[in-house]
């Protein structure tokens, strides 16, 4: 009779093991086996990769990203890759660059993050960035939790389009600029419909940009 319940105890812990394993399993992509990581750009890229927190999606097509000042978080997209040589950090003042390729169009997204930026500033900013463009800005203001968005949408006669974006921490001092340009790739005759598809995303992602409290 003693070889049964052996057997039995044996096949119980193997099959508690295997649950316990599978509940635990990490998904920080420090450990993770390369060869388990997401079959994408942001993935494949060791300098990105770094700043990414899970190999779980956000949403579809977005992982979860913090910011090397640990003052802000978002959702960044996978085919994004930043670059090592464009990326800054000193005094809490943060300057990243990251490019967006995919079938439709080419993206650069300039992203700063600025600790010392209060809300009383943030009129005289939006005045200067305004001025200091090529194309006519219209700020959009939308209040969000924690934090105040404003953006500008615009396309000039070059066929460049994107967003001049400012998001402004309003609990404590902190702000985010963001600039996009985007091109649609060559004999891209529906760029029209390609546009308002990009807008769609990035006015979707830029809510994904949330403060954080205790870095």
């Amino acid at each position: 009779m003693k070889q049964p319940i052996i057997l039995f105890i044996f096949l119980f812990f193997l099959i508690a093991g295997c649950q316990i394993n599978n509940e635990f399993k990490t998904t920080d992509p420090e450990k993770v086996d390369p060869e388990d990581l997401p079959k994408v750009k942001a993935f494949e890229d060791e300098f990105t990769r770094g700043f990414l927190q899970s190999t779980e999606e956000t949403r579809e097509g977005f992982y979860p990203f913090l910011s090397g000042t640990r003052r802000y978080k978002m959702d960044f997209p996978a085919q994004a890759v930043m670059d090592e040589r464009g990326y800054y950090l000193q005094d809490e003042t943060e300057k990243i660059s990251l490019g967006v390729n995919d079938e439709n169009a080419n993206t650069r997204i300039n992203i700063t993050y600025l600790h010392f930026m209060t809300q009383k500033s943030m009129k005289s900013r939006l005045q200067t960035i305004s001025e200091n463009s090529d194309t006519p800005l219209n700020f959009k203001k939308k209040e969000l939790e924690g934090r105040l968005l404003q953006k500008a949408f615009y396309k000039d006669k070059y066929g460049y389009f994107g967003y001049v974006i400012v998001i402004q921490n309003t609990q404590l001092n902190g702000a985010i600029e963001i600039s996009t340009v985007s091109e649609c790739k060559d004999n891209r005759s529906n760029c029209d419909q390609v546009i308002q598809d990009i807008k769609a995303i990035y006015s979707k992602w830029l809510e994904s940009i949330v403060f954080l409290s205790n870095p």
